[in-house]
C-alpha cells in the first residue's frame, strides 16, 4: 500500500503514525485547492506581490515568466510559507475568475470546457453571448458565425443543409431580417406551402416580392420585376447600356422640315401660300443587349430656312445604321397649300383660298392664299403630334402670322410636337410667317400669300431620341 491517493496524492494516515492531524490537515488543504477549483488568473507572468492564504493560480501555459519553480500550466496554492504546486489530472475543471470561463484539463492542456462535450442533449434554453428567454430559447449576439460542412475524410458525406420544418400548410417556417428590431425582409413558407420573399418598410406593413408555386415551379411577381428607366438624348454623341440592363427600347424621331414660302405678287393673279413641313418620320425598334456595342447617336436637325428639309436622326454600333428616323420634307413654296402628311411636306395648286389643308404627325399648316380678287385667306392650324396615339398641341391658323406648334400633352409618352400654324395671307403687303414646329420633330407651317412678299415658312424642330433600358 503506498502513502498517498493515486489521483490527487493525497497522504493516507499510517498505521502507528505519530502526528496524524498533520497528514489530514495536509490531506484536506489539497482537497480544498482541488474541489470545486477556482483559479484567481491565468495570465500573470509573474507571481502577485499579495495574495491571500490559499489562493490559486494556473501558471501561463506559453513563454518567459517569473514562476522559476513552476512549470506552464502548473496550479499553485498560496501557502504562508510561500506557493506550492498542487496536482493536475487529466480531466481535472477549472474556473477562471478573471476570465470568466471554465477550463478542462486535456491532453496536458488547459482547453475549454466545450471541448470536452461530445454531446448536450435535451437543452431547454441556450445563449451565445447573450440570454436566452421563453421567447427565444436560442439567443446570441456575435459578429460573425461559421457553417462548415464535415469532410467525408472526418466521417462526414462532405454536404451542408438547413432544414426547417413547420407543423402543416398554413404554419410559417421562415427567415426573418430586421433593422433596428424592425422587421425588413422574410423569406419561407408564410402561411401556406409555396417558397415567398416578403420586404416592409415598417416591420408593419408587408409587400410580397415573389412567389414559387410548389406544383410548377413557376415564379410571380406580385409586385413587379422590371425595372425600367427611360432617357431622352437631344443631342448628338455616344451611349454607353448600363449593365443591368437586359433590353434597350429606343424611338427615333428626324428633325421636322421647314415650311414653304408663300406666293407674292399683284392682284388679277392666284397667289399659293406656302405649304407646311413635313413631321419627321419615327422609328422604333427593341434589342437584347448582348448583341449591341457602344451606341452612337445622331440627332436629326430641323429644318431653318423656308423649305429646308429636316435631318435624319440614327443610331449605330459596331459602323451599323441600326434605326432611323427620317428628317421631314420642307414644305413646297407658293403653290396652295396642303400642310405636311407623315413625313413629306406637300402642297398642292387648285387651292387658291388655302383653305382646304391635310395635316397629321405633327406636320406644319398650309399658308393662307390671295385669290385673283384679291380675297385673303387665313392659314390652316398645324397637324398633332399623334403618330402613338397621344395628341401634341397644333399651332392655330391665323389671318395673322401662324402659331407655334406646342409639345406633347404628355411629354413622357408622345413623341413629337405640334406642327406649326400656316401663316394668313396680306392683300396689302408681305404674307404672315408660318409658326414654328413644337418640341420634337415636328414641321414649321407655311408662309402666307402676300402682295409685296410672301411670308416666310416656320422652322421645323430637331428630332430626338429616346432610350428605355429594361432590366
Amino acid at each position: 500500500m503506498t502513502d498517498e491517493s493515486g489521483r490527487l496524492g493525497l497522504p493516507y494516515v499510517m498505521a502507528g503514525q505519530l502526528q496524524k492531524h498533520v497528514t489530514v490537515n495536509e490531506a484536506m488543504t489539497r482537497l480544498d485547492a482541488m474541489v470545486q477549483m477556482a483559479v484567481i488568473s491565468r495570465s500573470l507572468a509573474n507571481p502577485p506581490a499579495q495574495a491571500d492564504v490559499g489562493a490559486l493560480y494556473i501558471v501561463p501555459e506559453a513563454g518567459n515568466h517569473g514562476w522559476t519553480e513552476f512549470a506552464g500550466g502548473t496550479v499553485v496554492r498560496r501557502e504562508v510559507g510561500g506557493w506550492v504546486a498542487g496536482p493536475v489530472t487529466e480531466g481535472m475543471l477549472a474556473v477562471v475568475l478573471d476570465e470568466g470561463v471554465t477550463l478542462v484539463r486535456l491532453s496536458g492542456q488547459w482547453q475549454p470546457l466545450g471541448a470536452a462535450l461530445g454531446g448536450a442533449l435535451t437543452l431547454e434554453a441556450l445563449g451565445v453571448g447573450a440570454a436566452p428567454d421563453a421567447q427565444n430559447p436560442f439567443s446570441a449576439r456575435l459578429n460573425k458565425a461559421l457553417w462548415a460542412a464535415r469532410p467525408t475524410d472526418d466521417g462526414g458525406d462532405g454536404d451542408l443543409r438547413f432544414t426547417f420544418n413547420k407543423q402543416g400548410p398554413a404554419a410559417t417556417g421562415s427567415v426573418m431580417f430586421q433593422s433596428g428590431w424592425q422587421g425588413r425582409a422574410e423569406i419561407g413558407l408564410i402561411g401556406d406551402d409555396n417558397l415567398r420573399f416578403k420586404v416592409s418598410a415598417d416591420g408593419a406593413h408587408w409587400h410580397e416580392a415573389l412567389s414559387i408555386d410548389r406544383n410548377n415551379g413557376r415564379v410571380w411577381f406580385p409586385s413587379g420585376a422590371t425595372r425600367r428607366e427611360t432617357v431622352v438624348q437631344t443631342a448628338s454623341g455616344s451611349v454607353t447600356v448600363p449593365s443591368w440592363a437586359r433590353w434597350v427600347e429606343a424611338v427615333c424621331v428626324g428633325g421636322g422640315g421647314a415650311g414653304g414660302q408663300g406666293q407674292a405678287g399683284s392682284s388679277s393673279t392666284e397667289r399659293h401660300g406656302g405649304g407646311g413641313g413635313g413631321a419627321g418620320g419615327i422609328g422604333m425598334s427593341v434589342w437584347p443587349v448582348e448583341h449591341l456595342g457602344e451606341l452612337t447617336i445622331v440627332v436629326g436637325a430641323g429644318g431653318a430656312t423656308s423649305g429646308a428639309d429636316g435631318g435624319a436622326t440614327t443610331i449605330t454600333t459596331y459602323g451599323n445604321v441600326i434605326l432611323r428616323g427620317e428628317g421631314g420634307k420642307g414644305g413646297l413654296a407658293g403653290q396652295g397649300g396642303l400642310g405636311g402628311i407623315g413625313n413629306r411636306g406637300m402642297s398642292s395648286g387648285g387651292k387658291p383660298d388655302g383653305y382646304a389643308a391635310v395635316f397629321s404627325s405633327g406636320a406644319g399648316g398650309a399658308g393662307g392664299g390671295l385669290s385673283a380678287a384679291n380675297a385673303a385667306s387665313s392659314g390652316t392650324a398645324g397637324g398633332v403630334g399623334d403618330p402613338c396615339g397621344i395628341e401634341a398641341y397644333s399651332g392655330g391658323g391665323s389671318q395673322y402670322g401662324g402659331g407655334n406648334g406646342g409639345p406633347c400633352s404628355l411629354p413622357n409618352l408622345g413623341w413629337l410636337g405640334g406642327g406649326g400654324g400656316g401663316g394668313g395671307a396680306n392683300a396689302s403687303g408681305a404674307g404672315h410667317a408660318g409658326g414654328n414646329a413644337g418640341l420634337y420633330g415636328a414641321g414649321g407651317g407655311g408662309g402666307g400669300a402676300g402682295t409685296s412678299s410672301g411670308g416666310a415658312g416656320g422652322k421645323g424642330s430637331a428630332g430626338v431620341v429616346r432610350l428605355t433600358y429594361v432590366g
